[in-house]
């Protein structure tokens, strides 16, 4: 006997123009793809060229966020510094968000609610 299971997606919402967020259950991996697992993000380090879109997924229970900016540590803790570029949010279990990155440079990210260990760099060549 041979079944079939097939999957809805969520909803959407658009923030700061190119990024989205969206609600899937897909589980294939791209090259462009980046997990939140395990209050760690899986590639920390991820080169594409212009013009290409990263897709995060968010697996861990709870929330976690794909933010902009970088993370200043000192010895009173970590002190995160968004710079605007992109946030996708608190992104729930199961959620996804994308960014299209336009212009070559180095854009770091980091998850606001976890910034001591989530934290991620895209190289755009």
């Amino acid at each position: 006997m041979f079944a079939l299971a097939v999957t809805a997606c969520g909803s959407s919402s658009a923030d700061k123009g190119a990024a989205t967020s969206t609600t899937t259950t897909d589980t294939k991996t791209s090259a462009n793809e980046v997990t939140l697992k395990l209050i760690a993000i899986h590639p920390a380090n991820l080169s594409v060229t212009a013009g290409a879109t990263v897709t995060w997924k968010q697996l861990d229970p709870g929330v976690h966020t794909v933010t902009s900016g970088t993370v200043e540590q000192g010895a009173a803790g970590v002190t995160p510094k968004p710079d605007g570029q992109f946030d996708s949010g608190e992104l729930k279990t199961g959620k996804t968000f994308t960014h299209t990155f336009s212009k070559p440079g180095t854009y770091t990210y980091f998850c606001k609610i976890h910034p001591a260990t989530m934290r991620g760099e895209i190289t755009v060549r």
